[in-house]
């Protein structure tokens, strides 16, 4: 019988490492969960941002040049005598490390990520995540049956909360550089990317209004069914590491021009832009040179903001790097094809011919098989919990930092202005010319 997924595993072990965890006090709360299961834990902080949400206990700071973090960790490891690492992400430098240390020394090696069944779960793992997972390896027909999972509790309020707790650990981040030079995090600690995501936001309402014509010709009854392509965050690990491609653009290239060659002439394409990606990339151009260079500038529309299941429901097919939009569009009976590695490509459940093959008609899916997969998949590696919404972690009395505070303008305005003053004191360069060019083309762009 599958063992099922908990936060109990970790306390399993006695003596534990936490490395980088998610935004916010998540791994705070495990903590103290832990330590009331008699554990001795241990973090280690890169940033600033790791400061702010992780303080007291056994902790360490490394800000030291990564080439120096092996040693470290090593010296770490051993007289601590820790018998598990905990992380959130295994794609990080850092944690890249971890694991080969942990493999080499016998260690367990436990990977939290967000949930692969959303927006409700969380998923822990040991090992590794997505293409890492334990499931990639294993045979559809060897996944034994698990019961069915009752209803999850739901969590108000996640969105906001990471947005909030995301915000102030960039600030604090930001405050911090001095005295963690050579960290560099996948999303850097400045001003530009600071208006990348004000630009996210005004991007969100632009294209709501925007695009409400296509949304309604493309959910219309009498609108054909079309293919779908999901995008991904640009720069995710998962392209880079686990796919044919470096840049999310070649993905896009290469699939319109499959499409082009090998779709049956009357089809449909619908390219889904990222939500998280909103304010950093637009692939408005790449699409519309590809689509004129292969000629189908008439059948391919790019979409940005319009609820999945709904463009789930119009959809003969999917296809995808290694997103796990892939589950949600099998969970909605759309065949899948991932054209890169990850735990769900698995014959029995997507499409396992060429991307030219796809576009003839994909078999459907067999949803027993898929059903057997998505119980299993939830009992061994999701938890019906939330990183930044109250859950078990919890501990009893604690406030949560709610959104609700976030929503009045007089706050985001003193938000901003707090990022500003960061800025000044953390030594950078700022004048106001420069960053009246930068925000008009925030904006303009």
């Amino acid at each position: 019988m599958p063992v099922q997924a908990s936060l109990e595993r970790i306390a399993g072990h006695r003596r534990i490492l936490l490395l980088q965890g998610p935004n916010g006090p998540f791994f705070a709360r495990l903590r103290d969960l832990l330590l009331g299961h008699g554990c001795h834990v241990t973090k280690v902080n890169f940033n600033g941002g790791d400061d702010l949400y992780y303080r007291g206990g056994d902790t360490v700071r490394f800000s030291d040049p990564m080439p120096a973090w092996e040693a470290r960790l090593r010296m770490l490891l051993q007289p601590r005598r820790i018998d598990a690492i905990v992380v959130f992400g295994s794609a990080r430098r850092q944690h890249r490390i971890a694991a080969r240390v942990a493999r080499e020394l016998g260690i367990a090696y436990w990977v939290f990520e967000e949930g692969y069944i959303r927006p409700d779960y969380i998923t822990l793992e040991a090992g590794g995540v997505n293409a890492e997972s334990p499931l990639a390896s294993l045979p559809l027909d060897s996944i034994p049956h698990a019961e069915r999972t009752t209803r999850p509790c739901r969590f108000r309020h996640a969105f906001g909360l990471m947005a909030w707790h995301s915000f102030w650990y960039f600030v604090a981040g930001w405050i911090a550089q001095g005295r963690y030079p050579h960290y560099r995090h996948h999303k850097p600690f400045s001003v530009p990317e600071l208006g990348r995501w004000l630009r996210a936001g005004y991007r969100k309402i632009r294209f709501h209004w925007q695009e409400r014509g296509l949304r309604r010709q493309l959910l219309a009854s009498d609108h054909p069914h079309f293919f779908m392509v999901a995008l991904q965050v640009s720069g995710d690990s998962q392209i880079r590491q686990h796919s044919p491609w470096r840049r999310i653009e070649d993905f896009i290239e290469a699939t319109i021009q499959s499409f082009a060659s090998h779709a049956p002439p009357d089809s449909q394409l619908v390219i889904k832009h990222h939500p998280m990606d909103r304010g950093h990339t637009n692939y408005a151009a790449t699409i519309a040179a590809s689509c004129a260079r292969y000629g189908v500038a008439g059948r391919v529309s790019y979409l940005h903001d319009a609820r999945l299941p709904s463009l789930l429901h119009r959809c003969i097919g999917l296809v995808t790097v290694n997103s796990t939009t892939g589950l949600q569009a099998l969970f909605h009976r759309v065949p899948v094809i991932a054209l890169g590695r990850c735990f769900y490509a698995k014959p029995g459940l997507t499409f396992q011919g060429s991307l030219d093959a796809f576009w003839s008609g994909p078999p459907a899916v067999d949803m027993r098989e898929f059903s057997r997969f998505r119980h299993y998949l939830i009992r061994v590696s999701q938890i019906n919990a939330s990183f930044y919404a109250d859950h078990p972690v919890s501990p009893p009395n604690m406030p949560a930092a709610g959104p609700r505070q976030f929503r009045h303008l007089p706050v985001r305005v003193l938000s901003v202005l707090c990022l500003l003053m960061a800025d000044a004191y953390s030594g950078r360069v700022w004048s106001l010319g420069g960053m009246l060019d930068w925000l008009a083309q925030m904006v303009v762009g």
